[in-house]
């Protein structure tokens, strides 16, 4: 269910720049369709959370699945930007659900010694929806004015509905939980993800300096997230349990959940970004898509037959090393490359990031068991919530990074040029328009290099600090069975 919902999804921001075209809209309103499902899983969330209390899953999940497939319905009749939109929003409500519906149906499934790999696996499985969804021909989907996607989402979301209701969770208990503050607390943190979602999502595309409304949108955010959290200091049963989220523990493994999220943008951000600047699209990376998947089920394998308590440093270890090699790999890419020369590194990364998730969502659980086992399950949606503002991020920072580096390299390579008197020969045999596209494709190639390798660096960086850890948590030990 969880790979069903994101693949529906993946299935447009995968395509975005097609089914933009298709549709008639502009690159901003494109990115504004991304931003919309990045508020609505966000704000989602952080409502489940009570919803589940007083309502129970199943009625979140089969109402949030009925409005997606009628959404859907209405894409398919009244195809515009409105109704886009309004199936996106629907699609980041319904996703949300769909994840903590997912971990609970695995850990239905299997015996209770195996909870912890159950949650785990339910997670790790979100990463099979990107290139599960590339796998869709682009024609089938963009065609006629995107109906493909909006048949397949709605297909997509009628079999999980059918699914759920064939096949219910059990009951649990439930009484009233929200209180009419929740709906003053419920405004202000919508307001907090739209423009947490529209800052990280159209930064990039509009650039952060360029665009005075971006600015507004911070100041937006600041607004919204303080009046939030003043009302909900003041509440004796808040929405948002602010003392729990605001410690040191939760705070360690919203990092840990976003650094998953981040070195897993190298291949959605860079390496396709690289190819879809060559021109290529969705349609001829299924080979390389068909690797990823194999790695990524490899690495899900593999986190569930060696996860535990003592092993979680190992894995993690492991995992970003296999990262950063693939990323290093990529480092040595130019302009002629193509998918076939980076099945290795893609496979690599697939594996690394689907074997880092078990033990970041493991570490996390144990730390929140330590303090207060109450915390389970929103510990689940806490995860959840970095999953899609980590995505944002990770997209919205490589491809910033992508675009300084671009210009920083057009600047030097014109600069040398005009020291020499190759500018004027070059010139005189292809034209100043055809050196200037040169240059300018050459700098893009530039900028990705330097993307692959900061995530290289970066993952090599976290090893370190992983490995400093566990050889102050060793010294500590020896200190304390050897006391002077």
């Amino acid at each position: 269910m969880p790979i069903a919902a994101s693949t529906q999804n993946s299935l447009f921001s995968g395509n975005l720049s097609n089914a933009a075209g298709e549709a008639g809209l502009s690159t901003a309103e494109a990115t504004w369709l991304v931003a919309g499902f990045v508020a609505a899983a966000a704000f989602a969330n952080l409502v489940v959370i009570k919803g589940r209390q007083q309502y129970g899953i199943m009625f979140f999940l089969t109402s949030l699945l009925g409005v997606n497939i009628a959404t859907g319905l209405l894409l398919i009749f009244f195809p515009c930007f409105t109704t886009l939109m309004i199936n996106r929003v629907s699609n980041g409500l319904m996703v949300s659900t769909n994840v903590a519906a997912g971990v609970y149906y695995l850990i239905q499934a299997l015996p209770k010694s195996r909870r912890v790999e159950a949650i785990a696996i339910a997670i790790a499985s979100l990463q099979l929806a990107n290139p599960i969804a590339a796998l869709v021909p682009v024609d089938l989907l963009t065609g006629s004015g995107n109906f493909g996607f909006a048949c397949i989402a709605t297909a997509l979301g009628a079999l999980q509905l059918a699914l759920v209701l064939l096949l219910p969770l059990p009951t649990t208990n439930m009484g009233k939980v929200f209180e009419p503050m929740d709906w003053l607390s419920g405004v202000l943190l919508l307001g907090v993800s739209i423009c947490l979602a529209a800052v990280l999502t159209l930064g990039r595309t509009m650039w952060w300096t360029d665009t005075p409304w971006i600015g507004w949108l911070l100041v937006g955010l600041v607004v919204s997230g303080a009046c939030a959290l003043c009302v909900e200091f003041c509440r004796t049963r808040p929405l948002l349990q602010i003392n729990w989220l605001s410690t040191g523990t939760i705070l360690r493994f919203g990092l840990v959940a976003i650094m998953e999220r981040l070195l897993l943008s190298e291949q959605s951000t860079g390496v396709i970004g690289l190819f879809s600047h060559a021109g290529l699209i969705n349609d001829q990376y299924h080979t390389l898509y068909l690797f990823v998947i194999m790695g990524m089920i490899a690495g899900i394998t593999a986190m569930a037959f060696s996860l535990s308590p003592r092993l979680i440093p190992v894995q993690c270890i492991v995992a970003l090393l296999a990262i950063a090699l693939a990323s290093w790999l990529d480092s040595g890419s130019n302009g002629l490359t193509r998918p076939s020369d980076v099945y290795v590194s893609q496979t690599l990364l697939g594996f690394g990031t689907t074997l880092f998730v078990g033990p970041a969502l493991l570490y996390g659980i144990i730390l929140v068991l330590r303090s207060d086992t109450s915390h389970f399950i929103s510990t689940i949606y806490v995860f959840a919530i970095t999953q899609s503002i980590g995505s944002a991020t990770g997209a919205a920072l490589l491809g910033s990074m992508q675009y300084y580096y671009q210009n920083y390299a057009m600047v030097g390579f014109s600069s040398r040029m005009a020291d020499t008197a190759s500018l004027s020969l070059a010139a005189a045999h292809q034209g100043l328009s055809s050196i200037a596209q040169t240059l300018s494709d050459q700098s893009a190639v530039m900028g990705y290099l330097n993307v692959f390798g900061f995530v290289s660096v970066l993952a090599l960086c976290a090893v370190a600090l992983i490995a400093l850890v566990m050889l102050c948590k060793h010294l500590l030990e020896i200190s304390a069975k050897h006391p002077s």
